[in-house]
C-alpha cells in the first residue's frame, strides 16, 4: 500500500482576517527606480516634497521611490487640484456676488495674493494700475470679502479681490489636494500617463528609422 501522503496544512483565520492599517506605501513601490527615469520629475517632486508640512509627507515621501509614470501623475494632478478650483472659485465669487470674509490665518495668502494677482492682472490689461494699488492698500488695511464697500464701487478691485479669494481658499485645501492627488495617482498612471508614454515612444522610435 503506497504510504499516504499528508495534507497541505491550510491556513487559520486569522490569516484571512488580519487588519491592515491603511498607507500610501501599498499604492508604491519601495524599490529603486527603472534606468533611465525621469530625473528631472523626480527632482521637483524632491523640492516639492521638502517644502510640505511634515504631516503631509507621509502621503508623498513614498512617490520619490515609484515609477517616474506615478512621478508624472502625481505632479499632474497636483497641478490640476490648484488651477481647476483657482477658477472655479473666482467664477462662483464673480458670478455670485459673494465672498468669503478671510480670517487673519487666512490673511497673510490673501494679502499675498492681491499683489500678486494685481501685478499679473494690470499686465494683462483686464484692470488699471490704480485699481491694483487700491486693491492692494485695502487688503494691507485688512478690508477683504464682502465687507469692502471699495470692492462693490470698483469693479477693477473687485476682480482682483475675487482672484485673491480664490487662492487663498485653495491653498488653504492643500491637505485635501494632496491626499487626493495621491490617491488618484496609480488609476491616472494606469489610464493616461502610461499609454501616453508608450504611444509617444512608438512615434519617436517611427521618426528615429
Amino acid at each position: 500500500m503506497a504510504p499516504s501522503r499528508a495534507l497541505p496544512r491550510l491556513p487559520s483565520r486569522s490569516h484571512f482576517f488580519t487588519p491592515t492599517r491603511f498607507s500610501t506605501r501599498r499604492f508604491f513601490s519601495s524599490t529603486p527606480p527603472p534606468a533611465g527615469a525621469d530625473i528631472s520629475a523626480r527632482s521637483r517632486l524632491q523640492k516639492f516634497n521638502d517644502r510640505l508640512p511634515r504631516f503631509l509627507r507621509r502621503y508623498t515621501t513614498p512617490l520619490l521611490g515609484a515609477p517616474t509614470t506615478h512621478i508624472t501623475s502625481f505632479l499632474v494632478l497636483h497641478e490640476f487640484t490648484a488651477v481647476a478650483p483657482l477658477f472655479a472659485l473666482f467664477a462662483v465669487f464673480h458670478y455670485s456676488g459673494w465672498m468669503p470674509t478671510l480670517t487673519s490665518g487666512e490673511g497673510g495668502a490673501f494679502n499675498e495674493a492681491v499683489q500678486r494677482f494685481g501685478k499679473w492682472m494690470t499686465k494683462k490689461g483686464w484692470v488699471d494700475s490704480e485699481d491694483a494699488e487700491a486693491a492692494k492698500t485695502a487688503s494691507a488695511t485688512g478690508v477683504n470679502g464682502d465687507n469692502s464697500q471699495l470692492v462693490t464701487e470698483q469693479k477693477g478691485v473687485k476682480l482682483v479681490f475675487e482672484f485673491a479669494a480664490a487662492y487663498a481658499v485653495t491653498k488653504a485645501l492643500l491637505p485635501l489636494r494632496i491626499v487626493a492627488s495621491v490617491w488618484a495617482t496609480p488609476w491616472f498612471a494606469r489610464v493616461f500617463i502610461g499609454p501616453l508614454g508608450r504611444r509617444m515612444g512608438r512615434i519617436l522610435r517611427k521618426r528615429s528609422t
